[in-house]
């Protein structure tokens, strides 16, 4: 078990720079990893899931200023992510799909948080490889898109009725998921990610005593997409 939560916080690791780099157009592959504060190039320890964390309190090694604790939280909950899939699914590629969808959510959830944006370059790459995994083990059939046709019409009298109620990039990634959701599944995960949304924004405002002007909303989508696929799948 621990062994599989690690590989998960190594994989969030990854995804968090993807989140972090792909939307401002950085280079993940051949550029290091560098301080935010002092841009010291950070060797292979400092990129080691929670080094600085539990070592150094978060704190960059070599100019001492804090880091964003984004980076740490996003491994800790890929890795819980890994624990989950691992526990509740059996071991078969038939819902490797699933596992695929939960990183997007994740990944997409991060880019959302940090720049309001659902970054379109990782999600149809990860979408790309969760429908080749899903047609290989599943077929291939057109009532697969019935759920996307049924989104398709609600969030166009949707944007008749409610103008900008919802960002174009959680209509796509809603879009993409409902080839892999059926209708019921679609509207129980709008049904959660809306009420959770709409907690978060009481909450943000009895506690912290200000208004929201922006949300993003694929980490309330992802948190719903969660709970669906554990709880129908």
């Amino acid at each position: 078990m621990i062994l599989i939560f690690f590989i998960g916080t190594i994989f969030g690791s990854f995804f968090a720079v993807l989140a972090k780099r792909i939307p401002i157009n950085e280079c993940f592959t051949t550029e290091r990893s560098k301080c935010d504060h002092c841009q010291t190039t950070l060797n292979w320890l400092d990129l080691f899931p929670f080094y600085v964390l539990l070592f150094h309190k978060n704190n960059c090694r070599y100019c001492q200023q804090a880091i964003h604790n984004y980076h740490s939280i996003f491994e800790i909950l890929t890795g819980i992510t890994f624990l989950i899939f691992y526990t509740h699914f059996p071991i078969s590629w038939n819902y490797f799909y699933l596992l695929l969808l939960w990183l997007m959510g994740l990944t997409l959830s991060l880019t959302d948080y940090l720049y309001y944006l659902v970054e379109p370059k990782i999600m149809y790459s990860l979408s790309c490889f969760a429908l080749i995994s899903f047609f290989i083990t599943h077929g291939f059939s057109l009532h697969y898109f019935i759920s996307t046709a049924f989104i398709l019409i609600l969030f166009l009298l949707l944007s008749l009725y409610l103008p900008k109620s919802i960002g174009g990039g959680d209509i796509k990634l809603l879009l993409i998921w409902s080839i892999f959701l059926n209708i019921l599944d679609l509207l129980w995960l709008l049904l959660i990610a809306s009420l959770t949304g709409i907690i978060f924004i009481v909450l943000a405002q009895l506690l912290f005593k200000k208004k929201l002007i922006k949300l993003p909303f694929v980490p309330f989508l992802t948190f719903a997409l969660f709970l669906v696929t554990l709880i129908f799948y």
